[in-house]
């Protein structure tokens, strides 16, 4: 499986995550069964990839390198898919407390310190850009959730949006 196709499956899995938020607000239990596919459709490359493509770096760099990929994997699986159901309480209100505290993707940033270790790994120009890729899918499905998508799914939303970065947190001025 070359890179241009395994680009298109994660792609196809950012498309699909979008389209489960849609389905959470149509409240369609079938169609958020069906599209949850795409949380995995969009982390199949990575797998594919690290059997595909052994670290060139020396073995202590690469177990090094190996163990962040993994730690960073981890801590982005947790914040987007773990955390939520786990703590949160109120149904259809937002969550803002633990890591969507101070910004409102935090599986964002997760994710994109995922990808410069996956990147770093690897460690090839075509990864590399396939990695960047996958970050800007998933910067264009964080910015159409946070201006189409939730503001539906969660009614106090335009509030938390307020008060809480989007990405980065919000520089809090002396009063």
């Amino acid at each position: 499986m070359d890179l241009i196709k395994l680009f298109l499956l994660g792609a196809m899995g950012y498309l699909l995550a979008g389209f489960f938020d849609f389905a959470q607000i149509r409240k369609s239990r079938v169609l958020s069964y069906l599209f949850s596919v795409g949380f995995a459709l969009a982390a199949l490359p990575y797998p594919i990839l690290i059997s595909r493509f052994p670290s060139p770096h020396p073995s202590p760099l690469s177990r090094l390198l190996l163990a962040l990929v993994i730690i960073s994997a981890v801590a982005t699986i947790y914040v987007a898919t773990v955390e939520i159901p786990l703590r949160h309480k109120t149904p259809g209100t937002v969550y803002n407390r633990g890591t969507y505290k101070r910004i409102r993707h935090p599986g964002f940033l997760a994710h994109l310190v995922f990808n410069l270790f996956f990147s770093l790994y690897c460690y090839t120009a075509a990864i590399t850009l396939l990695c960047i890729f996958f970050v800007l899918c998933n910067l264009v499905l964080v910015a159409i959730e946070d201006v189409f998508l939730f503001p539906q799914l969660f009614p106090d939303y335009p509030t938390y949006k307020q008060t809480t970065g989007f990405i980065l947190p919000k520089i809090r001025g002396h009063r």
